[in-house]
């Protein structure tokens, strides 16, 4: 348990056995004290102030459905959430902002209730994109389309999701946040049943069945806008199709007749491909829309997919394993064509999983490697230099990507700015004792172990291991860590505790300067379970493995003539 101070140790050691050391003045060697103080002061720079009741901060992943979610941030804030993350894989510059905007505007709020104190930021960390292989586009198809409210912190709709009932719209749609501003759908009105949307009054219900359990629902009407077009306002989430009739009484003095709308064409959306073990499925090497086949069930017509890097499949070969979805989907190569790979479905057994467009692909056999800063996650310095705190630098291979992204900040004249380098590949592994030594050259510096893609790459049965190993040497390096991945995501998602995550997030909680929570319907909670474990008690160290060989550590403990 010396990882922060060997030489000391040994020392200490040797004078025990009354064994006189090696002459090591030119040496730095820290004892026990120093090295926690070390790590104090480069935790306390990359993280803020730590709360004195508690061993860790707490980060939460933010996104754009809590851009309008006041209330919600305020409880987090005061809650315990002391780094907000946003993840620039997702969304745009604009949703960014206003999250950013909402958090700000949350803070000086408490501040003036006297709720938080004056100049206690919240830090923000911004993850970049990164060279993530994803699965490509998808076919489209016509069916039922989901229009959902956002919920408050205990469930309820926290507000109307507002939209428009347009006799000139094309097609029935789900508008995302960089086309709308508050109104986020367009019920396009059927022209053959039309028959005037300008008799309909502000506060008027408008009553339809959901195209997926035939429920009730109402539309309230907001705003008259022109005489084809209504601003209108839903409660609950519902599913929408062509054909569907909208319902409504007017009112003409003393006169009550009924009124009745339409849904028009419902624009296509992107298909779902359903999988399970034994199926067959087509990887293309060339940009093509995903498509079904003959129920998945045929060899000579099988549903197919493509991926956002399909230059990467040159690396793949017979026999190696495809996993999609952070490992939900597992598939292995079992013929190479010119136009494709074939793969057979693995997993799941027993079930059907299904694939959608932009979900994460892995490749652990075929050892692929591209740059961690892609020209994309360029562009989004520029963003990311004026509102952040700190930057994560996804899938690091080693030191030259630490490199790589200081430069850039440097142009950006932040080349003071944290860097968090995420340890998610079997290279960023093998590499980390050479990407720690970069790191630390720079005036800030930390490493996250991304749990999720680490286990799909190194294999879900080492991933205990694994993380150990990370622990220990960025303990050795004095480089404070985050831990992230699936900490109490049972509590998150669906409200109930699951005792082997409250151990996970107790034990690991404790060893970590920084836990992650990601964003579900139960966050609140989850962060308050949070602070309640990494407040009780004293901090110590449990060690899952003794006397064990760390994972190689490329180009560090190699002599000079070994290749």
């Amino acid at each position: 348990m010396s990882e922060s101070n060997v030489l000391f140790s040994i020392e200490q050691i040797l004078k025990h056995l009354g064994i006189k050391p090696v002459n090591t003045s030119s040496l730095r060697k820290i004892d026990p004290q120093s090295g926690r103080l070390l790590k104090t002061m480069r935790s306390k720079s990359m993280f803020g102030l730590m709360p004195k009741e508690r061993k860790a901060h707490i980060m939460v992943t933010l996104d754009s459905s809590d851009i309008y979610q006041y209330e919600l941030i305020g409880q987090l804030l005061e809650n315990g959430m002391n780094i907000a993350r946003i993840n620039c894989a997702h969304n745009t510059a604009r949703e960014w902002k206003l999250l950013v905007e909402t958090l700000r505007g949350v803070e000086e709020q408490l501040v003036q209730d006297g709720k938080r104190v004056e100049g206690r930021r919240c830090m923000i960390l911004m993850d970049l994109g990164g060279p993530k292989i994803r699965t490509g586009q998808m076919e489209l198809k016509v069916r039922p389309l989901q229009i959902s409210s956002p919920k408050d912190i205990h469930g309820h709709p926290m507000r109307l999701v507002e939209g428009f009932l347009d006799s000139e719209a094309r097609e029935t749609e789900v508008l995302n946040l960089e086309r709308a501003t508050s109104s986020s759908f367009v019920i396009a009105i059927s022209k053959s049943k039309y028959r005037g949307l300008g008799s309909l009054r502000i506060g008027q219900k408008i009553t339809f069945n959901d195209a997926r359990d035939g429920r009730p629902r109402k539309l309230t009407v907001l705003e008259r806008i022109s005489p084809t077009r209504v601003r209108i306002g839903l409660e609950y989430k519902a599913f929408l199709k062509e054909g569907i009739k909208l319902e409504c009484q007017i009112n003409d003095s003393d006169n009550e007749r009924k009124c009745s709308f339409t849904v028009g064409v419902t624009k296509p959306q992107p298909i779902e491909i359903s999988v399970e073990a034994g199926n067959i499925l087509r990887l293309y090497r060339y940009a093509r829309l995903g498509h079904d086949g003959d129920n998945n069930r045929s060899r000579d017509d099988p549903a197919g997919i493509s991926c956002t890097h399909p230059h990467i499949l040159e690396q793949v070969k017979l026999g190696h394993r495809v996993f999609i979805d952070d490992g939900k989907i597992e598939a292995v190569v079992r013929s190479s064509k010119e136009e494709y790979l074939e793969l057979e479905i693995l997993s799941p057994h027993g079930m059907v999983a299904k694939i959608k467009s932009n979900k994460g692909m892995n490749f652990p056999d075929s050892g692929i490697k591209t740059p961690a800063l892609t020209q994309e996650d360029i562009k989004n310095l520029d963003f990311i230099v004026k509102h952040a705190d700190m930057v994560g630098l996804s899938f690091v291979h080693g030191p030259q990507d630490i490199y790589d992204l200081h430069k850039e900040l440097t142009r950006r004249n932040r080349a003071d700015m944290g860097i968090v380098a995420k340890i998610e590949t079997s290279d960023s592994v093998h590499n980390l004792a050479m990407t720690l030594i970069a790191g630390l050259n720079l005036p800030k510096f930390a490493v996250l172990i991304a749990r999720g893609d680490l286990a799909v790459e190194v294999g879900f049965e080492n991933l205990a291991f694994i993380q150990e190993d990370i622990l220990c040497l960025c303990e050795a390096a004095h480089v404070p860590v985050i831990l992230a991945t699936q900490i109490l995501e049972s509590l998150t998602e669906s409200g109930l505790r699951s005792r082997p995550e409250i151990a996970d997030a107790l034990i690991m909680g404790r060893r970590a300067e920084c836990v992650m929570l990601s964003n579900g319907p139960n966050i609140l909670e989850a962060v308050r379970t949070l602070a309640r474990l990494l407040s009780s008690g004293e901090r110590y160290l449990i060690k899952y493995q003794l006397f064990r060989d760390f994972t190689e550590q490329y180009g560090v403990f190699d002599d000079e003539d070994t290749d």
